[in-house]
């Protein structure tokens, strides 16, 4: 038998389709990896270029399932965008189904969690585009899971109304880290589930047979979220089927008139059912639940929202004496009076207060130095920088204000029912005096910050001596929520003289 060999270029013109016939499907599949515009879907361009060589990697081994996997995953981040207000954190994300898709690092967006009672709340909004008689219908759907926080620790209820104390030590440090971690554990979750359909209502639902009031009431905070100007614009009444306070998993149908949202007390008539018959709710005061960067998610009234520990704004202010360097002046330091159902006869150096709904900040700080000290003048300074409290009864992302008081001008004056005594006091007196008064409360367990907090104050009383003038201050027992403030403002000032000095 003879054998015929072939001219190279026959046997290249031969095997050219079988090369691309088994190829070109795997160049497809490694193209698309390198296109992939995961760069704006929130992920950094390193971690993109490191993601892209992943996947191109592992399909040249011929996962090809791999991009098919990623594909739902990367499209839930797209629109994500880092904020520049805090330290920003990547949140896991549930489909309406209640699927959670893993978080892609240990980080999370804060601006996807808030705070309420016992846990820490992880949202997911997203919308879903249908055509329906060649016209495009919109529809939304919300999701919040809630994860407990430390049963044992904030679900009790808190006895601070008797003991006056701020509660069980670190209590509001613990629910700070569960807000910033990545990966909420699930024993113990449920889910809180909205579906919006355009001029057609809304429908919320839940899992759990358990907390029924705080459902009830955050499902219509979330209801806010959903109602969008399309419904104001298109309706006069909404229907909405909400949990039922008995038995959450059972819903009941209420119905609304727009006209009654749209009322300058705002989403006031959908919380009627939570207060006595006899409750004018056109007088009720509405606030602002926040998510973790101080941004509204909706109207809820002030007693619920200090009920259920719910996460609000509110403002602290240091009056400084001729000055806003209070670091080169006295700032004002009051003392509560000692018939005071909270923190009788304790001390405070921040005027603060909760901003109303929809209220500016800076309106907010000006009407409470106005209220509590009298103070009227325009004064304020800008924003200097915000902070998150915590304890067990409270729950607050503040910003702080300075006040300039001008003694020619300006004249203090308290109200004798809320302060029994006021002064201006040195500024290192105020620092020595609130870094015992930390000291004592972390000795008696009742501090509601960490031991990180202790630390950023444990040097302050080694400083400067202040001689015989700190007697008296030496006894000062502060207000806790002062106080976490005021650990803030001594890590703001910090930071401050830091980046000064690096630049």
């Amino acid at each position: 038998m003879r054998f015929r060999i072939l001219e190279p270029s026959l046997t290249i013109v031969g095997v050219i389709p079988v090369f691309l016939f088994f190829l070109l499907p795997t160049l497809q599949v490694v193209v698309q990896a390198y296109h992939f515009p995961i760069r704006h879907r929130g992920i950094s361009s390193n971690s993109s270029s490191r993601y892209h060589h992943h996947l191109k990697a592992r399909y040249l081994f011929g996962q090809a399932s791999l991009l098919r996997d990623n594909y739902p995953r990367l499209a839930l981040l797209k629109g994500k965008q880092q904020s520049s207000r805090s330290t920003m954190y990547m949140s896991s994300l549930a489909s309406t189904t209640g699927q959670e898709y893993e978080p892609s690092s240990s980080k999370v967006l804060l601006s996807n969690r808030s705070l309420a009672s016992a846990y820490v709340i992880s949202m997911d909004t997203r919308n879903h585009h249908h055509h329906r008689q060649q016209q495009q219908q919109r529809n939304k759907s919300f999701y919040w899971k809630f994860h407990p926080i430390e049963t044992n620790d904030v679900s009790k209820e808190d006895t601070m109304g008797t003991t006056g104390t701020a509660g069980q030590g670190g209590v509001g440090e613990k629910a700070l880290r569960a807000m910033h971690h990545g990966n909420l554990p699930p024993q113990g979750a449920f889910y809180l589930k909205c579906q919006v359909v355009q001029n057609q209502g809304l429908r919320i639902e839940t899992d759990s047979k358990e907390q029924g009031e705080l459902i009830s009431i955050l499902a219509r905070v979330m209801a806010q979220t959903a109602l969008d100007d399309d419904f104001f614009e298109t309706a006069q009444m909404i229907s909405m089927e909400l949990p039922r306070q008995d038995d959450p998993t059972r819903l009941c149908c209420e119905t609304y008139s727009v006209k009654d949202l749209k009322r300058n007390t705002g989403y006031a008539p959908l919380f009627a059912s939570f207060f006595p018959p006899e409750t004018k709710m056109d007088d009720l005061e509405m606030s602002d639940m926040v998510d973790g960067e101080g941004n509204p998610i909706g109207y809820i009234p002030r007693p619920l929202l200090h009920k259920f520990n719910v996460l609000h704004r509110g403002v602290g202010i240091l009056v400084c004496n001729d000055s806003h360097d209070a670091l080169s002046s006295k700032i004002y330091v009051h003392q509560r009076v000692e018939t005071k159902r909270i923190f009788p006869s304790l001390y405070d150096m921040f005027v603060g207060g909760v901003s109303t709904s929809g209220e500016d900040l800076k309106v907010t700080a000006a009407r409470e130095v106005g209220e509590e000290l009298g103070l009227t003048r325009p004064s304020l300074s800008d924003e200097l920088f915000q902070c998150t409290i915590c304890t067990s009864y409270n729950r607050c992302v503040v910003t702080v204000f300075t006040y300039r008081f001008d003694p020619n001008v300006d004249e203090v004056k308290w109200q004798e029912e809320e302060v029994q005594w006021g002064d201006f006091v040195d500024y290192n007196l105020v620092e020595k005096s609130a870094a015992l008064s930390i000291e004592r409360l972390v000795a008696s367990g009742c501090w509601p910050g960490s031991e990180r907090d202790t630390n950023a104050v444990e040097a302050i009383r080694f400083g400067s001596d202040c001689g015989e003038t700190m007697s008296l201050e030496n006894d000062w027992d502060y207000v806790p929520d002062g106080l976490l403030v005021w650990v803030a403002w001594i890590q703001w000032l910090r930071d401050k003289k830091n980046s000064a000095t690096t630049n």
